[in-house]
């Protein structure tokens, strides 16, 4: 699997995480307001793109891009009421649903180019500008959901299926989120995802940064290869070594 595929792979599915946050309950679809009822859509949709294109379905990326960009348009149309915002406020949501269908136009050709980078940047510019933005504005005014928390969330995930897998003697769950892990590392270790997702504008913060990340990934790569072949005491030794000089030693430094 591609980095580019395997990383918006990680990312889509952090959108998922929103759905904590704004309260939202798929068991009740029907008894939310229309708002948020498009919202979950939308977060539906970013979770198929991510879907789609680790498997190379680049079909499926489109339509579910399309999806997104005919909701941003149709949510144009709504009243300020349907919206569940003031009039005053009208103006705002305006310029994050237009941000939406023009980013999403992007993934569309994109999508017909099979071009996965450049579908992750998209990805990654509607995260940033669209999503989050929006829901800093609208829901989460003190900026608490930010894009290092999805992306530190992801990862706590994945660390937690690899003990979940140990306890059930699984290693293909452990070497599958082993996988997750790398590749995250590796996303996380570029330059435009550092300084907008971690806010860390010097050169010597990244740099420290990536050597935090370099060894989690190692560590991740012996998980992962110890997992294929099934060797309990390789994956445990690596596990301790990958939280305790890469996760809490970068935590420590950082935050």
């Amino acid at each position: 699997m591609k980095i580019c595929n395997t990383g918006i792979l990680i990312m889509a599915p952090l959108l998922l995480l929103l759905f904590l946050v704004l309260g939202m309950s798929l068991t009740a679809l029907a008894d939310l307001r229309p708002i948020s009822r498009s919202m979950l859509a939308n977060l539906q949709a970013t979770n198929t793109i991510g879907e789609s294109l680790a498997i190379e379905d680049y079909a499926a990326v489109e339509t579910a891009a399309q999806d997104l960009q005919n909701r941003a348009r149709e949510l144009l149309t709504w009243d300020v009421a349907q919206l569940g915002f003031t009039p005053a406020s009208r103006a705002e949501s305006d310029a994050y649903l237009k941000l939406q269908a023009e980013i999403s136009g992007k993934i569309i050709r994109s999508a017909r180019q099979k071009d996965a980078p450049a579908i992750v940047a998209g990805f990654s510019e509607l995260l940033e500008k669209s999503c989050l933005a929006c829901h800093s504005s609208f829901r989460d005014r003190q900026g608490m959901l930010k894009a290092s928390t999805l992306f530190m969330t992801s990862f706590v995930g994945a660390w937690r299926e690899i003990n979940r897998g140990l306890l059930l003697n699984d290693f293909t769950l452990v070497e599958r989120n082993a996988r997750a892990l790398v590749v995250m590392g590796q996303v996380m270790s570029w330059d435009s995802v550092i300084q907008t997702s971690f806010n860390l504008p010097k050169d010597a913060q990244r740099s420290k940064f990536r050597e935090h990340l370099a060894r989690m990934i190692a560590a991740a790569g012996r998980i992962e290869d110890g997992a294929s072949r099934g060797e309990l005491g390789t994956v445990q030794k690596a596990l301790n070594e990958m939280w305790s000089m890469g996760c809490l030693s970068c935590h420590k430094e950082f935050r």
